[in-house]
């Protein structure tokens, strides 16, 4: 995915976030359904652990275009079934990225909003 600021003026009020997916293992991931006309979807949550870490970025302007992995096949996760995490497979690819929006309580009380757009991909290679 790619996710971009559409606005004129950097970031300063929900900005984006992002969970490094070495840190989560299979027992953080709370699996949902999604009920589409046509078929049903899986998605994931993440539990809480503090073991996680976490990267945000700060004033992102509109020329600053982030790239999200929202699934990646060749994943430590993908490739065990979900039954082991990509930490235990030093050195691979994560498998995917945990991203928010969350509320920076630095962000000056008349900061504007944020306008924003995420777009997906799929690119092989």
């Amino acid at each position: 995915n790619v996710w971009r600021n559409i606005s004129g003026e950097p970031v300063q009020t929900n900005p984006m976030a992002m969970c490094d997916g070495q840190t989560v293992e299979p027992e953080d991931l709370v699996t949902f359904e999604i009920h589409y006309a046509d078929r049903i979807g899986e998605n994931y949550f993440a539990k809480h652990r503090e073991r996680h870490r976490f990267y945000f970025y700060p004033e992102m302007t509109r020329d600053e275009p982030m790239l999200l992995k929202q699934w990646d096949s060749d994943g430590g996760l993908a490739q065990s079934g979900g039954e082991r995490s990509d930490a235990s497979y030093p050195g691979s690819p994560c498998t995917f990225s945990f991203h928010s929006a969350f509320d920076d309580l630095l962000a000056p009380d008349d900061a504007p909003d944020r306008w924003s757009i995420e777009v997906r991909c799929l690119v092989i290679y």
